[in-house]
């Protein structure tokens, strides 16, 4: 049974991986457009909209704080890609 469940949660990473590159890409041609149009790389108010969207998905109460941490740490990292993309291509 413990098999079985850490095969799943392998399938599951496999499918996260997937659709994180995936997010990576389009934050990356979000980086892009940004920097043609001279804009800053954080949006606070995009974020807390994200955040605040989030609360309303999450089906599980239990699990709301721990999403809320994944994806914060998500826009961390999307916004490092966008400033280092940036940097790299000036």
């Amino acid at each position: 049974m413990l098999r079985e469940q850490r095969e799943r949660i392998d399938q599951l990473d496999q499918q996260i991986v997937a659709l994180l590159e995936e997010r990576f890409d389009v934050s990356l041609e979000v980086g892009a457009i940004k920097a043609q149009h001279q804009l800053p790389v954080l949006d606070a108010e995009r974020e807390q909209k994200i955040i605040h969207s989030l609360r309303d998905k999450v089906t599980n109460p239990i699990f709301e704080e721990a999403i809320i941490q994944v994806y914060q740490t998500l826009m961390a990292a999307s916004k490092t890609l966008q400033t280092q993309h940036h940097e790299i291509k000036e």
